[in-house]
C-alpha cells in the first residue's frame, strides 16, 4: 500500500512540475513559434496554435505515464517501507487541486452554455438544408448564427438573420458555421477549460481569430462566395449590438475588433493551392514524429534510469 502511495505521489509531483514549467514557457514564447512556423493558411495557423496550447498538458501526461510511472514500478524496491516525503505530498495535493479546478471550470462552462442553449431553442424549428449538421431557426433573442453542442453540434440561426440575408448569403454563412462543426471547435474550447492555466488567454484569443478565418476559408470556394460571406457579416453585425458567445459555442461574429479584418480579407480573397501545402505539412509532421519515436525507443532505458534517480531525490 505504501508503495502505491509513493508511486502516486511521485507521479503527481512530476506531472504538476512539468505542467507548470511547460505552460509558463509556452505562455511566454508562443508568439515567437507562431511567427517562425506560421503556415500559409488560417487553418494551419489555428492548428498550430491549438497544438501549442495543449502541448503542456499533453507532454506532462505522456512523460508521466511513459517514463515516470514505469521507472518507479521497475526500479523502485516494492518491499521498502520508505515514507513518501513532504515534497511529493505537497506537490501531489497541488496537482489534485489543479486538476479539480480544471474540471470545475469545465463543468461550470458547460452548465452556463446548456442554460443559454435551452433558452435559445424555445420555439425553434428545423430548417431544411443539404448539410450533415442539423440547422434550427430560433427566435430573435438568440444569436444570429452560432454552433451549439460539443459532441453533437447544431447550427442555430435566428429569424432576423434569415430575413435579413439573401439565399446565397445565408448558405455561405451556414457553411461557415458547419466548418466550425467539422473542426470540432467547441470540443477544443472544452479542452481549454479543462487545462486552465494563467497567462494563456492571449494564445486562446489568437486561436479563436484564426479559427474564424479558417471557417471563412471553409465556406468560400470562389470570389462570389467571399463577397456573399462579407455581406452576411456586415448585415449580421447591424442586426444587434455585438455580444460574446456562450462559453462552449462558436458564433459567426467572434469579436467586433476582428470583424473589419475578416471583411477586408474576404474582399481580397484569392484561391491558394491548399491541398499541396497540407500534404507537405503532414509530410513534415510524419518525419518529425518518426524521428522522435526512434530517439525515444533508443534512449528509453537510460531515461528510465535517470528518471528514477530524480524521483529518489524527490522522495527524500
Amino acid at each position: 500500500m505504501m508503495f502505491v502511495a509513493r508511486c502516486l505521489g511521485v507521479s503527481l509531483a512530476v506531472f504538476i512540475l512539468l505542467y507548470v514549467f511547460s505552460s509558463f514557457a509556452v505562455s511566454r514564447v508562443w508568439k515567437w513559434f507562431w511567427r517562425a512556423l506560421r503556415p500559409g493558411s488560417a487553418g494551419g495557423a489555428a492548428d498550430l496554435l491549438f497544438f501549442l496550447r495543449i502541448l503542456p498538458p499533453g507532454l506532462s501526461t505522456v512523460f508521466t505515464l511513459a517514463i515516470t510511472v514505469p521507472s518507479f514500478l521497475i526500479l523502485e524496491p516494492h518491499s521498502t517501507d520508505e515514507a513518501i516525503g513532504t515534497v511529493p505530498i505537497t506537490l501531489g495535493l497541488c496537482c489534485l487541486a489543479f486538476l479539480a479546478a480544471g474540471c470545475v471550470h469545465a463543468v461550470l462552462a458547460q452548465r452556463r452554455t446548456s442554460r443559454a442553449i435551452a433558452q435559445w431553442l424555445c420555439g425553434s424549428s428545423v430548417m431544411e438544408t443539404s448539410g450533415s449538421v442539423p440547422v434550427l431557426k430560433t427566435a430573435d433573442g438568440a444569436p444570429s448564427f452560432t454552433v451549439a453542442g460539443v459532441c453533437a453540434p447544431r447550427v442555430l440561426v435566428s429569424e432576423a438573420a434569415v430575413a435579413a440575408l439573401s439565399a446565397s448569403e445565408l448558405q455561405t454563412a451556414l457553411r461557415h458555421e458547419m466548418a466550425h462543426a467539422r473542426r470540432h471547435d467547441n470540443l477544443k474550447k472544452l479542452v481549454f477549460r479543462l487545462t486552465v492555466f494563467p497567462g494563456m488567454s492571449k494564445l486562446e484569443g489568437a486561436w479563436s481569430e484564426q479559427t474564424e478565418m479558417a471557417a471563412d476559408d471553409g465556406a468560400v470556394s470562389c470570389l462570389r462566395d467571399a463577397l456573399d460571406l462579407a455581406a452576411a457579416l456586415i448585415k449580421v453585425s447591424r442586426l444587434s449590438s455585438w455580444q460574446p458567445p456562450a462559453a462552449l459555442t462558436t458564433a459567426l461574429l467572434h469579436s467586433s475588433t476582428a470583424l473589419s479584418a475578416r471583411i477586408q480579407r474576404l474582399f481580397n480573397w484569392d484561391q491558394k493551392p491548399e491541398p499541396l501545402m497540407r500534404q507537405r505539412r503532414w509530410w513534415y509532421v510524419s518525419i518529425g514524429a518518426t524521428a522522435i519515436t526512434i530517439c525515444f525507443v533508443l534512449t528509453y532505458s537510460s531515461m528510465l534510469t535517470g528518471m528514477h534517480a530524480v524521483t529518489e531525490w524527490l522522495v527524500r
